[in-house]
């Protein structure tokens, strides 16, 4: 069953979450319904883009390594180029926490960077101020 057909949340801003590590977004799907967030999700760049444009988000999760047509770097970077979707907000989620890699985020426009492992609480706190 898709998270389409079952929503975390009746309610909420609308959260999209990118990911190819199915216990990780799990995990996000889970910690983001504490908070009436209402969550698709993607497993590759390709359902993602899909999704991004079907869902209408608030927020994308994007995980950075993952397979499909774009990394996450790269679909960050297609979203700001593409006018109607170019103030959607965006946070990278990644275990490629070195300053290079945060330099690419920054690079493509990303709006936040969370670095792998994370605890709920961060994510909630990263989730709710992008949203705020």
């Amino acid at each position: 069953m898709s998270s389409s057909e079952n929503p975390v949340s009746a309610g909420g801003r609308r959260v999209l979450v990118v990911e190819d590590q199915a216990d990780t977004r799990k995990l996000i799907v889970a910690t983001l319904g504490l908070r009436n967030y209402v969550v698709e999700q993607a497993a590759d760049s390709d359902a993602g883009w899909g999704k991004i444009q079907a869902f209408k988000p608030d927020l994308v999760l994007l995980d950075v390594m993952m397979p499909g047509q774009w990394d996450g770097i790269e679909l960050c970077r297609h979203i700001r180029e593409t006018p109607e979707l170019a103030a959607l907000k965006v946070a990278m989620i990644t275990a490629k926490g070195q300053r290079q890699d945060l330099e690419a985020g920054r690079e493509a426009k990303a709006d936040a960077y969370i670095v792998k492992p994370f605890g709920p609480m961060k994510l909630l706190e990263t989730v709710e101020w992008l949203l705020s």
